[in-house]
């Protein structure tokens, strides 16, 4: 599977996740891993609830828009991308 953004710009990259908004293949370059806290119950009552933050992979649209709209839910790191060279 390969890379969706990557192939509408015409480049075959090799995906190592999936968004789990979309479901768009993304590769190591376009991937962006975020978290979000998910609430589950341990007990009988709804006083029990806790909170356990789990990994979130997103495409770097998913990751724009649900950082602008939900930014206590979600949080992303910052693409890491490489220095622009200069010519």
């Amino acid at each position: 599977m390969h890379c969706l953004d990557c192939s509408l710009a015409n480049e075959t990259r090799p995906a190592v996740g999936i968004c789990t908004t979309c479901g768009a293949a993304v590769c190591r370059d376009c991937v962006r891993v975020g978290h979000n806290s998910v609430p589950h119950s341990t007990g009988f009552s709804s006083a029990d609830l806790a909170f356990t933050e789990i990994r979130q992979l997103a495409c770097l649209p998913c990751a724009t828009a649900l950082s602008a709209r939900h930014a206590r839910e979600y949080g992303f790191a910052p693409p890491t991308l490489p220095p622009v060279e200069t010519q």
